[in-house]
């Protein structure tokens, strides 16, 4: 196929056209929309979390989440928990390895890792933060606390299911063993214990058992007893400090139980008596909306409802009142510890606005106890709040998603660390050799989460004007300038009726269209060629090239929540980062997409005649209930409004919205589950004997082979149960072939629903030894996805609902690959008679963009803040229809012997247009062997970064080294040259 560029219209953008990166004055645009400028404050200081270890940065810490101020105010903790790993020496390349301490010795054993983990220990007695220690820990997760005398520290493990302690020497802080092991996962005294310790551990129904992750801690005023909370095991260990022995563990929920209490408890506050002993320890439960309090001599349990998913929790000074950071609710529950009730709720939103998104998510105290700061994680802000009058006073601007905030002993200065930065061109920087035969000669680590760094903040205490000023700033940050009707969608809306959104794997914008003659790309970085993945190539010539778009989430869990409500929750931000990086899918679970803790929680717990598609896996395992586990259908991961339909709710995700709004929706694979089909032995291999095995059918509809079940009640009966889910054995072909034959029923009618899901993961690629139909390597597996695309284009083009349908396509995100701008940028597309043709738009454009247009088309409600403050895609519509159908072009290595010729059967077809076949460097058995101890069941259960390197080296070649930054004029002489020698062709 030809590339046209003749009759390509460049236009000028109406909106910004900045690109993701660094603004003038210390500011920052994000691949969210927003603009940070964590040093707007007078006097303030902003820093990266250094570490060191590399002179380019590359292994600094990411995820900062805790802070605390030691007793006598002059030592200040860090805590880091998140992608903290598989840095690498830029010299030699040799991995920077860290020994594991024995958990009984505290002493290093033979065993070592690659994660980095960290605890910093500042000096702030001068008001400044001089860095006096980082201490490597492998595995955390949130928890921090000093012990009351100052003597010692004490550090959530995490997986390990251990709390670390060190203890001040004099000059610095050691480990002080042994640690305290808190006996749920077996083999706990081993350097890194076996990860089986989770809540079903001993159950019938232990084969979908999780590990145990140790969360919040806190110390009673004595320094005798410490409290852990157990995140996955929905319980408490009470803890003898001085013996380091667990004295009692109280648990909120056993499985068989019938009420959802105390389930995943995240932090504690433990309250002592006069004389400082332990009395009563308050617990957050993120999934019931809670506050559980237990009175230790007696453990008997006060549950006390606050707002949704609250996050950590602080004490007063006098200790009668509790201050509960509510993330979902943007508020701050106040409870009276002494009668264990809500006293004040403390409103965090904007007056009279409905829209929730600032994710507070922690807070502190200053030594008056008159003023509370509250981290918002969505808004990149502190909130100020004057608790006299129990009225938010002002907002402070700061780094990317802050995560904790304490206060100088005078009051004086906020510390404040964030989770992470912008990751900037990926690769990055020492691309100095000749274009094509560039090298990461430094060895850097370019995977998304990687490449983001925490920050800390040192921030004067504002007052008066300045605050004021300071909260004008974070709203113009956040866009509530944007909040305006805009004409050209109103327009629209009286002829869009029906969106179709498709949502695949992934994939940058220079992997993909790098090679377009058009718009800001790296043709060296390119993956997929035109030859490949034609269709993307022509639907984006064809219609709008948008080379400014970028993806907000960083990986899979992130992703699914920005494309499907523009935002995310704190529970998936403080996880997602966790799982992917320390936690290695050993405690933590995927609980982003409508499972958790690898149950559907949409399905019954027991049924009479149990499957995966009518029954929660506990229950296909266990038919008596005693193994039932997570009663109801709550998400702990969703935001607010999850599933709420009353016409005056507000929240939740883009179905919610349209079905309040009367429409109709249809689902092709978002949030389902089902796809359960590997040996325990083997994972890498199907095992038809598995209870939950499901066989992919090219015909499953003709077959009665259900292949999948909503994930959530509201999508229950609007799902097609015979399109698959996340499976990279199956080609997309097969489910746009089940989506082609289900929507068929609605054409008849000349119809479709006002909103049709679809995922397309096959981009994602994997699982090449039990590829189906021969669709069995990268280059193929993104063909597939590319017909796949075209294909549905095309039907819809060539139907009579054409002329009022719109079809919207993006990755949910782009870790998988370089690009020379950002990590983050990656493929959009907008396709409809009312796009406009052959045109480029540099207008920076992100995920939440897409959900604004989206909304705005079928004209229902916005979700939340940021959604709300976005600017809609306009600038790619016309007034002036043009209804010209879209013909799909095969792919030509689709037709090749490799793939079953039943796959394609337009393969056959003289008259249908085809790319070239492109002759592939290397076949399954390579594939397969080079990725032979990936796991490909779910999402991104594998190290991201060496599969990019894998994906490299088996499209490039061995010779064609891993690549770094070039120049801009590099960039523009190879796009010349390419295209030269494409036109000679």
């Amino acid at each position: 196929m030809a590339i046209v560029v003749s009759s390509i219209q460049i236009v000028t953008a109406q909106l910004a056209t900045s690109r993701v990166g660094e603004l003038p004055k210390g500011g920052a645009l994000l691949p969210t929309g927003q603009v940070i400028t964590p040093a707007a404050a007078p006097g303030s200081t902003f820093a990266p979390l250094a570490t060191g270890l590399r002179a380019d940065n590359n292994a600094d810490a990411a995820e900062a989440v805790t802070t605390t101020l030691s007793p006598d105010g002059k030592t200040l903790l860090v805590l880091t928990s998140g992608y903290n790993q598989n840095f690498k020496n830029q010299n030699t390349g040799a991995n920077l390895t860290y020994p594991v301490l024995d958990p009984i010795a505290g002493k290093p054993t033979g065993t070592t890792t690659t994660k980095a983990e960290w605890v910093f220990v500042f000096d702030v007695s001068s008001g400044k933060l001089v860095k006096r220690q980082q201490i490597n820990i492998p595995n955390t997760y949130n928890g921090l606390a000093w012990a009351k005398d100052g003597s010692r520290f004490y550090v959530s493990g995490g997986i390990d299911d251990r709390v670390y302690v060190y203890a001040s020497n004099g000059s610095q802080y050691v480990p002080d063993a042994p640690f305290i092991l808190l006996a749920h996962n077996s083999n706990q005294t081993a350097p890194f214990p076996a990860y089986d310790g989770g809540l079903l551990k001993g159950t019938p129904a232990s084969a979908v058992a999780t590990g145990a992750v140790v969360a919040g801690l806190d110390v009673s005023q004595d320094g005798n007893t410490l409290v852990a909370a157990n995140f996955e095991n929905d319980s408490i260990s009470v803890v003898d400090a001085a013996n380091r022995q667990v004295l009692q563990e109280i648990k909120f929920f056993r499985p068989g139980d019938k009420i959802a209490t105390g389930e995943f408890p995240f932090d504690v506050a433990l309250k002592s008596t006069n004389n400082g002993t332990a009395d009563k320890v308050f617990v957050s439960s993120q999934r019931d909306n809670e506050v559980v309090a237990v009175n230790i001599a007696s453990r008997g349990i006060t549950r006390i409802p606050v707002g949704s998913q609250p996050n950590k929790i602080l004490l007063s000074a006098d200790q009668n009142k509790l201050y509960v950071a509510n993330g979902n609710s943007d508020s701050i529950s106040v409870i009276d510890t002494n009668s264990d009730r809500v006293v004040q709720t403390i409103s965090l939103s904007r007056p009279n606005d409905q829209y929730k998104g600032a994710n507070p998510n922690s807070v502190a105290l200053s030594p008056d106890q008159r003023t509370l700061y509250a981290t918002l994680g969505g808004e990149n802000a502190v909130a100020v709040v004057d608790l006299g009058s129990g009225r938010l006073t002002g907002r402070i601007p700061t780094g990317w998603y802050p995560n904790s905030v304490s206060v100088s002993k005078d009051g004086q200065k906020l510390f404040v660390v964030n989770a992470k930065s912008n990751s900037g061109p990926n690769p990055s920087q020492s691309r100095t050799t000749p274009a094509g035969l560039a090298r990461n000669t430094t060895f850097r680590n370019e995977y998304n989460w990687a490449l983001e760094k925490a920050g800390i903040a040192v921030i004067p205490v504002p007052q008066g004007g300045t605050l004021a000023s300071l909260s004008q700033q974070v709203d113009r940050n956040n866009g509530f300038d944007n909040r305006r009707p805009d004409r050209t969608m109103r327009f629209l809306q009286d002829k869009i009726k029906h969106v179709i959104y498709v949502v695949k794997e992934n994939r940058t914008y220079d992997q993909v269209l790098g090679d377009l003659p058009v718009g800001n790309g790296d043709p060296a970085l390119t993956l997929f060629p035109e030859p490949i993945s034609p269709n993307h190539h022509k639907l984006a010539l064809d219609f709008v090239t948008f080379d400014n778009f970028y993806d907000s989430g960083e990986s899979s869990g992130v992703g699914w929540n920005w494309s499907t409500y523009g935002r995310t929750t704190d529970y998936t931000e403080k996880t997602q980062s966790v799982l992917y990086g320390n936690a290695g899918f050993n405690g933590l679970t995927y609980d982003y997409e409508g499972v958790n803790r690898n149950i559907n929680i949409a399905l019954p717990q027991t049924n009479s005649n149990a499957s995966q598609f009518n029954t929660r896996v506990t229950g296909v395992f266990d038919g008596s209930g005693q193994s039932a586990i997570l009663p109801g259908d709550k998400d702990v991961n969703a935001p607010a409004g999850d599933g709420e339909l009353s016409a005056n709710a507000v929240g939740g995700y883009l179905w919610d919205a349209a079905l309040r709004a009367g429409k109709t929706v249809r689902n092709y694979g978002f949030y389902v589950d089902g796809n359960y089909s590997t040996s325990q032995a083997d994972p890498t291999k199907p095992d038809p004997s598995n209870p939950l095995y499901i066989p992919i059918s090219s015909t499953p509809a003709a077959d009665n082979i259900p292949q999948a079940v909503a994930a959530k009640t509201v999508l229950l009966d609007k799902t097609d149960t015979y399109f698959r889910g996340y499976d990279q054995k199956e080609p997309d072909i097969y489910l746009y072939n089940e989506f082609a034959r289900d929507i068929d029923s609605y054409l008849a009618r000349n119809t479709l629903p006002n909103l049709t899901m679809v995922r397309l993961p096959h981009d994602h690629f994997g699982d090449f030894a039990n590829a189906v139909a021969g669709v069995n390597t990268v280059p193929l597996q993104m063909a597939d996805n590319d017909y796949a695309v075209g294909l549905l284009v095309e039907k819809i083009s060539k139907s009579p609902v054409w002329k009022e349908t719109a079809i919207v396509i993006l990755e949910d995100d782009c870790q998988n690959g370089p690009d020379h701008v950002d990590s983050h940028r990656s493929v959009a597309y907008i396709i409809s008679p009312y796009t406009k043709r052959k045109t480029l738009i540099s207008t920076n454009y992100n995920t939440v963009s897409v959900i604004r247009t989206m909304e705005d088309l079928l004209g229902i409600g916005y979700l939340g803040m940021n959604d709300a403050n976005a600017k809609p895609m306009s600038d790619a519509f016309t007034r002036d229809p043009d209804f010209t159908p879209y013909t799909a072009v095969v792919p030509g290595n689709l037709c090749t012997t490799a793939v079953d010729p039943n796959l394609v059967p337009a393969c056959k077809d003289p008259n249908v247009q085809k790319t070239a076949a492109v002759p592939s460097l290397h076949n399954q058995q390579w594939w397969t062997q080079a990725t032979k101890d990936f796991y490909f069941e779910v999402e991104d259960k594998l190290d991201a970064e060496e599969f990019n390197r894998v994906v490299w080296a088996g499209i490039k070649g061995d010779n064609l080294p891993y690549p770094t930054e070039r120049s801009h004029a590099d960039l523009r002489q190879n796009r010349a040259q390419l295209f030269s020698n494409q036109a000679k062709s």
